[in-house]
C-alpha cells in the first residue's frame, strides 16, 4: 500500500510477473524462441534487456474479439477433472465438435478446459511443473487445419511432461513461433463450463483486452466470455 488513512487516501501498487503458471496471461509472438528465431523469421536477439524490438504485446492494444469454442475434456470423459500430466488428443478436439454439432473454424479461440481448479479442490495445491493435463503434440496438425487465431486453456496448453525428448513445449513452440498463435494460460474455465452446458452449446463472443505494456512479451487479462 502506498496510500492509506494516513496519507489521507487510498492507493496501492501491483508488480506482476505475467509468465508462469498462476497469472491469468495472453503470451505475445516474442515469447518462445526456436533455433534464434521467433515467428515470421525475426531474430531472437531482438528480445533485449530493454524489451522486444519486434512482436511485443502492445500489437494486441486493440484486443481481440472473436468466436470462442469451449473444450471441456472433463465433460467429454464423464469425470470431474484431469488427472496432471493427462494428454488430450485430436480425436476428443472433434469429438467435442461432433457432440455440439458445430465446426471450429477460421478465427476461433479454441479455449480446451482439462478441469485444472476442480482437481485442485479435490486434491489441494501441487507444483504444476511436476504435472499438469494439456494438449499433446499431435494436436498441432489439427490447430492448423482449422485455422485458429488463439489458443488458451486453464493449464499452458501442453500437456506435461510433454512425452517428447528435448522439447519440453511443443505446443507453445509451433504454435507461437511457427504459427503465429496467440496463447492464453492459467484461465478459470469452470464458470464458462457451467454456463456452456447451460445454454447447450459450447460457443460464445470472447474479448481479450491486454495491457498496454511496451515491448512486452505477455500482459495479464481478464478475458470475457458472453453467450
Amino acid at each position: 500500500m502506498i496510500g492509506t488513512v494516513t496519507e489521507g487516501y487510498g492507493a496501492d501498487y501491483f508488480a506482476l510477473a505475467s509468465h508462469g503458471y498462476s497469472t491469468s496471461h495472453i503470451d505475445a509472438l516474442c515469447h518462445i524462441f526456436h533455433e534464434g528465431k521467433m515467428y515470421n523469421g525475426y531474430s531472437a536477439e531482438t528480445v533485449t534487456a530493454h524489451g522486444a524490438g519486434k512482436l511485443g504485446i502492445h500489437h494486441l492494444r486493440s484486443g481481440v474479439i472473436t468466436r470462442g469454442f469451449l473444450v471441456d475434456v472433463p465433460k467429454l470423459r464423464g469425470v470431474e477433472a484431469m488427472e496432471p500430466g493427462e494428454p488430450i488428443f485430436p480425436e476428443e478436439l472433434e469429438a467435442a465438435e461432433t457432440a455440439a454439432e458445430v465446426k471450429v473454424q477460421r478465427g476461433d479461440a479454441l479455449l480446451v478446459r482439462t478441469g485444472r481448479w476442480r482437481w485442485r479442490e479435490s486434491h489441494g495445491p501441487w507444483s504444476p511443473p511436476d504435472g499438469m493435463a494439456g494438449l499433446d503434440a499431435s494436436c498441432l496438425a489439427w490447430l492448423h487445419e482449422r485455422e485458429v487465431a488463439a489458443l488458451g486453456s486453464d493449464g499452458i496448453s501442453d500437456v506435461w511432461p510433454s512425452r517428447i525428448d528435448n522439447v519440453p513445449m511443443p505446443i507453445h513452440t509451433v504454435a507461437i513461433v511457427a504459427m503465429g498463435l496467440h496463447l492464453l494460460d492459467n484461465l478459470d474455465l469452470d464458470e464458462l463450463s457451467l454456463a456452456c452446458a447451460a445454454a447447450a452449446r459450447p460457443v460464445f463472443l470472447l474479448m481479450v483486452a491486454p495491457l498496454v505494456l511496451t515491448r512486452g512479451t505477455a500482459s495479464p487479462v481478464n478475458p470475457i466470455a458472453v453467450l
